[in-house]
């Protein structure tokens, strides 16, 4: 791990009682503090832009430990940033990753902090909408390249700089759009890259609702561009892979105002009982598109993922 970091502290919150002295607390090796959660900020190279994300790290961790502290990444939906899910799930959320012993990440959902950063005034495109994949068509190509931040830039600051997620050990879960990235991130990197993968209220199909239509036609200029990152397409496109996930954990809401136009669950169960891939779905009776709902399950999203990553 290098000795001068280029990330920089935002704010950081004990969340676990700590187990340690303050003598022996590895902040004095490390930004980090075990048992908190921290808002981190750095340079992108991807997305040319500072960016901010959050990170609660367990008790257990050791910065200069000869094995790597696992994570769990998790993405959040349209709108958001990266202080959505500690706020409003957080206390679960954290509670159940120190029981686990692994540490969660918390990117943003697209690059801001920049003028030069294109914005829309729309709730579903531009800034607080980046649908995790690397836009090509212009004005968006110069910053939106959300799909390498997740997947390659981000791992490797949290490996290099914290001994966190090194040697692949790392699961995926999210939200809505967020729910869309997970599941298409990891079924693009496989089993061998992401330990496991969850989602609550998956964008299951975007090349075939209103939101997946509108962002792929502005990020790739096509919606044709987009079949490599609709995971019900993907699904169909890998049914012949022999290597898959044991389980795809996905709750969803029975109240979603978004179900039957945006979400399409039903084409993602189809696609995996064609391509044989083992899906838990769960629809949660009365249970609408908010952290609510989310807040009554994460404990066990986190679990499912532990247990995968031990």
């Amino acid at each position: 791990m290098s000795n001068e970091s280029s990330i920089s502290i935002v704010s950081k919150v004990r969340v676990i009682p700590s187990t340690t002295t303050a003598s022996s607390s590895s902040s004095s090796k490390s930004l980090l503090e075990e048992g908190c959660y921290h808002r981190l900020s750095h340079m992108s190279s991807v997305t040319k832009t500072k960016m901010i994300f959050g990170l609660f790290v367990p008790t257990n961790y050791t910065p200069s430990a000869t094995t790597t502290t696992p994570a769990l990444f998790w993405l959040s939906g349209l709108t958001c940033n990266d202080t959505n899910f500690p706020t409003k799930v957080g206390s679960t959320a954290f509670s159940a990753a120190e029981q686990q012993s692994i540490a969660i990440v918390l990117p943003d959902t697209s690059p801001r902090h920049d003028d030069s950063v294109p914005d829309v005034d729309s709730y579903d495109m531009g800034i607080g909408a980046g649908f995790y994949i690397n836009a090509t068509a212009e004005p968006y190509n110069q910053h939106y390249h959300m799909y390498d931040y997740i997947t390659k830039e981000l791992p490797a600051v949290l490996q290099t700089e914290f001994n966190i997620a090194g040697n692949n050990q790392k699961s995926i879960s999210g939200h809505s759009m967020g729910g869309h990235g997970a599941l298409t991130i990891a079924l693009k990197e496989g089993p061998s890259v992401w330990k496991s993968v969850s989602a609550f209220s998956p964008i299951c199909n975007p090349t075939n609702c209103p939101w997946g239509l509108k962002a792929f036609t502005a990020y790739l200029g096509s919606v044709q561009a987009g079949i490599k990152h609709d995971a019900t397409c993907l699904l169909l496109a890998n049914a012949s892979n022999t290597t898959k996930f044991d389980t795809i954990l996905i709750d969803q809401g029975t109240n979603d105002e978004f179900l039957t136009e945006q979400l399409k669950p039903e084409a993602f169960i189809k696609a995996a009982e064609t391509s044989g891939q083992t899906i838990d779905f769960n629809m949660r009776q009365g249970f609408d598109h908010s952290y609510y709902f989310i807040g009554a399950f994460i404990a066990s999203h986190i679990n499912f993922h532990g247990k995968r990553l031990q």
